[in-house]
């Protein structure tokens, strides 16, 4: 990886965030949490989804887990993370939106995660320098800049509708880096294999006539597969999305809002207290 993307603290990281995102679209933060919060984030991630979340891609995933997950948004909401967004979000205010996703042994393809947005496709999305709405995201295992599992982005790609032709980099992280990304960025994670594709297809055209759920089928014959062949550990990651309290922030926040179900609970009063000390605008 290029390593004016990668970043050790302490040194002045607000002011290589900033030009970073704004060049590359991406950049890594080494060691914001720790290895006992890296832990933690793992066991509950694969305590809650065991039992609930979606079947999808291949995995499972829940949305709006800070809201759905106790004790997920003490960690999300700890001085160290929050001082990444603050250095992003400065001058501003640091807005969170209504997405919070966590994810297990998903797969997917190259995309934007700007496209359930009202403004996609106009052009201004991907001209306009006021737009600043990024993921935070937390992978919790190594992940080399060479693996098939590794988040894989074009860099440059955020302003460009479309950023096919530009050249790949892998982000090579560890347990506790956060890895930051705009939502405009084309990005792809854990790509699905040939036996993948071969068995999502072979799902999807039973599945109607059986009556069987495809996703759950195609989510449960991948863990099967890989238990099977030794490939035990689980893919797990953890993401925010976020932005200085501005237009477009706000306008992806309605989006999200109105894509996603009201909040199954509020934010506990210890986590609310922390995001109004820090001056951090939350759903609640």
């Amino acid at each position: 990886m290029d390593q004016a993307s990668v970043l050790d603290r302490p040194v002045d990281v607000a002011t290589r965030l900033q030009r970073d995102l704004k060049a590359n679209g991406f950049a890594v933060v080494r060691n914001v949490l720790t290895q006992d919060q890296v832990r933690e984030l793992r066991a509950m991630t694969g305590r809650h989804l065991k039992s609930a979340g979606w079947y999808n891609y291949g995995g499972k995933l829940q949305v709006q887990a800070m809201h759905v997950v106790p004790g997920l948004a003490g960690i999300l909401t700890s001085e160290s993370v929050l001082g990444v967004l603050k250095e992003i979000a400065h001058p501003l205010d640091v807005e969170l939106t209504f997405e919070c996703d966590l994810m297990i042994n998903t797969t997917s393809t190259w995309h934007k995660d700007i496209v359930h947005h009202p403004a996609y496709p106009d052009s201004r999305v991907f001209s306009d320098e006021a737009f600043h709405i990024y993921k935070i995201a937390f992978y919790l295992q190594e992940q080399a800049s060479d693996s098939p599992s590794t988040l894989k982005v074009r860099p440059g790609s955020h302003m460009r509708v479309d950023g096919m032709d530009l050249p790949v980099e892998g982000t090579s992280v560890r347990p506790g880096d956060a890895v930051i990304f705009d939502v405009r960025i084309d990005h792809v994670g854990q790509m699905p294999s040939l036996t993948d594709r071969m068995l999502r297809k072979t799902l999807e055209a039973f599945g109607p006539r059986l009556h069987f759920d495809v996703q759950k089928a195609f989510t449960r014959s991948r863990s099967f597969l890989r238990a099977a062949t030794g490939h035990m550990s689980d893919r797990m990651a953890v993401f925010m999305t976020f932005g200085p309290s501005e237009a477009w922030t706000h306008a992806y926040a309605d989006a999200a809002r109105n894509r996603h179900k009201e909040f199954a609970r509020t934010l506990d009063e210890t986590v609310l207290s922390r995001l109004a000390r820090d001056h951090v605008i939350a759903p609640t």
